[in-house]
C-alpha cells in the first residue's frame, strides 16, 4: 500500500551551477583537511584506493561534511567546527520539491520579502543541495510560517558562518534562504503483511 507523505523545512539551497565555484572554494581553504582525510582512508583496508583528485572531486551523494568557514584550513577535529549538506540527485517521479524563498527578487533586480509566497518548483533539477539550521528541531513549518524561531537576519548569519569563506563575493545568501517541501509517495508495509512475518 502506498501513502502520500510531506515534510517542510527550513533550508538554504544552492543549485547544481551554483555548487562547482563554492566547492572549487571549499577544496582551496581546506586543502590541508582533505590532504589528511584521504590518507586516513588510504590506510583503511575496506576503502578502494584512489587518487587525492579522485577523492577530493567526489560527488556528494546523500550527505557529506564540511568544515564551518570560520574554521577554514583547520585540521577539523572537533563536531562543532562541522555542518552537513545534503545532496538530492535520486528523482523519483512521483516526488516533487517546491522551494519558497523568504526574498524574492523582481525583474528589474530588487529584492524584498516574499509577501506573496511567491513558489519555485525544483522537481526536474539535476541535482540539488541545500543546509538545514543548527537547531534542527526548529527547522519546521510551524517555526517558518510563525517566524518565532528564526529570523532571516540571524538565519543569514549563521549561513555566512558556515559558507561565507567559500561563497563567490557577488552570492545572495538571503535569496537562497527560504522553506523546501518535499511531496513523496512511499510503500509501507499492510498489517496483515507484518501479521503472516511474525507468524
Amino acid at each position: 500500500m502506498k501513502r502520500w507523505y510531506s515534510e517542510e523545512k527550513i533550508a538554504f539551497i544552492i543549485r547544481k551551477e551554483e555548487f562547482s565555484d563554492i566547492y572549487h572554494n571549499y577544496l582551496l581553504k581546506n586543502m590541508k583537511y582533505i590532504r589528511n582525510e584521504w590518507v586516513k582512508d588510504m590506510k583503511d583496508t575496506s576503502t578502494p584506493n584512489v587518487t587525492q583528485e579522485q577523492f577530493m572531486n567526489r560527488e556528494i551523494v546523500g550527505e557529506g561534511k564540511w568544515i564551518r568557514s570560520q574554521f577554514a584550513g583547520s585540521m577539523g577535529d572537533s563536531e562543532e567546527q562541522f555542518f552537513t549538506i545534503y545532496a538530492l540527485d535520486d528523482k523519483p517521479i512521483e516526488r516533487s520539491i517546491v522551494f519558497t524563498p523568504f526574498i524574492s527578487v523582481d525583474g528589474f533586480g530588487s529584492a524584498g520579502f516574499n509577501t506573496k509566497r511567491t513558489k519555485e518548483d525544483l522537481s526536474d533539477t539535476d541535482k540539488l543541495y541545500y543546509i538545514l539550521p543548527d537547531k534542527m528541531g526548529y527547522s519546521d513549518m510551524i517555526s517558518a510560517v510563525s517566524g518565532t524561531v528564526y529570523t532571516t537576519k540571524s538565519l543569514s548569519n549563521e549561513y555566512r558562518a558556515k559558507l561565507g569563506e567559500y561563497l563567490p563575493s557577488n552570492f545572495a545568501i538571503e535569496s537562497h534562504l527560504g522553506i523546501i517541501s518535499f511531496t513523496y509517495e512511499k510503500e509501507i508495509p499492510e498489517v496483515e503483511d507484518e501479521e503472516n512475518e511474525e507468524e
